[in-house]
Formats: C-alpha cells, structure tokens, sequence
C-alpha cells in the first residue's frame, strides 16, 4: 500500500477523550512529515476530504457514518477508532489504533471496499448510505403499502411497519433487528427486509449488485419517509417512487488486521463460546 502523506481527523467533540487522542497521533503523523487537519463540525462538505489520503475518525460507528459522502467523494481511506458501543465501523480501540498507527501512516494496512447503497428519487435527487435505507408511515404511526419491481418486474406489495433495504455491512444492524440475514462484507447484494409485514409469508428477499429496484407508494392515508443511515432524507409525498440500487463508489474502510469481520460479529452478537475450537 502507498504511505500516507496526508491525514484528516475528524473528531467527535462529545467523546471526553476525543481531542486527547487525536492530538498524540497528529504529533507522531507530524512528526513522519505527514500533514494534518482537524475536523470538529459537521456535516462535511463534499470537497471537505479533497487530496487526503487518510480520514481518521475519532468517535464511534455513528461518527464514521457522517463522513461517508464526502469520503466517497474524494476515495479517501476512512480509519474508525471507536469510542463508541459498537464498534461495527470503527474496528480499533485506543489502545490497537496507537499499536498500529505508525504501521499504517508507513503504507501497512488492510483495507476493505464496502458496497454503498444509492438511492435517487423521482425528482433526481440522490444520497448514500453504507448500512441502510428505512422506508417507514412519517411519525412510526403505523403500516404502510409499498409495491417493489425490479425491471418492471414486480417482486410483491407489501403492507408492513416498513421495508429495510441494507447492504452487506448494515445486514447486522437493523435488517438482523428485523430478522433478516447476515451477509458477509465480501458479497456484493442488498438485503431487502419487511417489518413486521401483515402476510407472515413476507420474508427477507436477496438481490444481486446489477439488480435496479423500483419501489411506489400510491396509497392513502399512510405518508412515508426515508431515512438512510437512521438520518431524514428525502421528504415524500403520493404518489411517489424511488429507486435503490448499489453505488459503483465503494467505501474505502481500513479495518484492524486483528480483528476479522466474523470475529467482531461473534464478539458483539455474543456468538457461542470463543474458547470451544
């Protein structure tokens, strides 16, 4: 891998810790001749990343979500130290990002190309997501009638909570919530999941990367809204369509060479007993 000649940290300001960290490892990237940049607002303009080569962030999963439009931008490499719950994201504590970060600012990391979902609606405005699109009745006040095509074609009408559309690395958030299947970050597909839909036999639906879907809302009295990320979108009104498909942009995600994609699954799901072999 190439080394790093330059570094934006992005620092989530409600994290006590936060600016501690990112001050010591800016003092060691600066003192390899790396520049460096503190970012403490948000959101982030698009050209924000612009010639960097690292975007280290400093918070938590939550935190690395709100770079990812200005990341795929610019195709910088997103660093995560997690601060945070979860750690889905941001795979390095404080502890194994100061181990490694000499390492990576010298050109050894390891970095995963994570699919994005884009989604456009009928009027062409467009926005990402790297875990997942809810289409969900405005104010959760109950069901909603969706009707999904895919090339004309149509896969069912749904009168359900909500439909989740995720990608491989939101199949553990809301969609696994929600019943649906845990898909390896490898696979390039999205994972369609209804909630709580009124036919029982209304289960999880798999589609391939070059798989356009169409979905259309006609139908009184329920009023929708997308969120992406868990964050407001687009507002919608009837009739309306929207279409979701894999972004040709990938997430450039340096992840903990420790730590493998199953191995944080296991670790955060509680999966089993790690000392059974």
């Amino acid at each position: 891998m190439t080394p790093i000649q330059t570094i934006s940290f992005v620092i989530n300001l409600s994290k006590p810790e936060a600016m501690e960290i990112a001050e010591e490892l800016a003092n060691i990237a600066q003192a390899k001749g790396i520049k460096t940049n503190f970012i403490t607002e948000y959101p982030l303009d698009d050209d924000c990343l612009n010639q960097t080569d690292l975007c280290c962030v400093i918070g938590g999963d939550g935190t690395l979500l709100g770079v990812l439009k200005s990341a795929l931008a610019s195709n910088t490499k997103v660093l995560g130290i997690n601060l945070g719950k979860l750690g889905f994201l941001a795979t390095f504590n404080i502890d194994s990002a100061k181990e490694s970060f000499v390492s990576i600012l010298e050109g050894h990391y390891c970095v995963e190309e994570r699919s994005v979902l884009h989604c456009q609606n009928s009027e062409g405005d467009f926005a990402y997501a790297l875990n997942d699109l809810v289409l969900k009745d405005i104010g959760n006040r109950g069901l909603i009638r969706l009707k999904v095509k895919s090339n004309d074609e149509l896969i069912s009408e749904y009168h359900c909570d909500g439909l989740i559309f995720a990608t491989p690395t939101g199949s553990t958030a809301y969609n696994l919530s929600a019943g649906g299947p845990i898909i390896s970050p490898k696979v390039k597909a999205i994972a369609m999941t209804p909630i709580c839909p009124h036919t029982l036999g209304n289960r999880s639906v798999i589609f391939d990367a070059k798989t356009p879907i169409e979905v259309y809302f006609d139908t009184e009295p329920s009023n929708p809204i997308i969120s992406l990320d868990g964050k407001k979108s687009f507002d919608l009104k009837p009739p309306f369509s929207i279409k979701i498909q894999l972004s040709e942009n990938r997430f450039q995600l340096i992840q903990n060479s420790q730590k493998s994609h199953f191995s944080i699954v296991r670790d955060k799901l509680n999966w089993g007993d790690p000392t059974i072999r």
